[in-house]
């Protein structure tokens, strides 16, 4: 049985290009365009507000990609989504993208926290009832030392 994590290296060449030619924001909204409706470059130019020469090389890199078709009407050429489904994989990654930035947020937190030390709280990332009040003002370690860690507690 042969192993399913191997694709030959046709496969994967194949699929680099497809991941190469959504590496832009433009050929990305171009798509998104695109899935609304088919468009010619006149009105890709005019909806992105981008250059003629720029907006036909990025259809260009989708075509060659084969996320994008043509078709000629008179004088104009029509870019239609060659490939639909290409916009639910878009979704898909948008929200991978979102949950790696929440992600990279809370490590950026959990750092700031560690930089700040032990005794920071900040009452807007606490719940229950002790964020409502906050600290008690008559508890603190500095006025009862049994609080501390390793400390005696003091004698009654």
């Amino acid at each position: 049985m042969s192993d399913p994590t191997i694709w030959p290296a046709e496969k994967l060449e194949h699929t680099a290009g497809i991941i190469g030619a959504l590496d832009s924001p433009m050929r990305l909204q171009i798509l998104l365009l695109l899935h609304a409706r088919d468009h010619v470059v006149h009105e890709l130019v005019r909806l992105l507000g981008k250059s003629q020469p720029l907006v036909s090389q990025h259809l260009r890199v989708l075509k060659d990609a084969g996320l994008v078709g043509s078709s000629r009407s008179g004088r104009e050429v029509v870019y239609r989504l060659a490939v639909p489904g290409v916009i639910a994989t878009l979704e898909s990654l948008s929200l991978l993208a979102e949950r790696t930035k929440k992600t990279e947020d809370q490590v950026d937190e959990l750092a700031v926290r560690r930089k700040k030390g032990p005794d920071f709280i900040d009452a807007s990332k606490s719940v229950g009832a002790a964020a409502a009040f906050g600290p008690l003002p008559d508890v603190t370690p500095d006025k009862d030392p049994g609080l501390k860690p390793n400390t005696p507690v003091p004698p009654a």
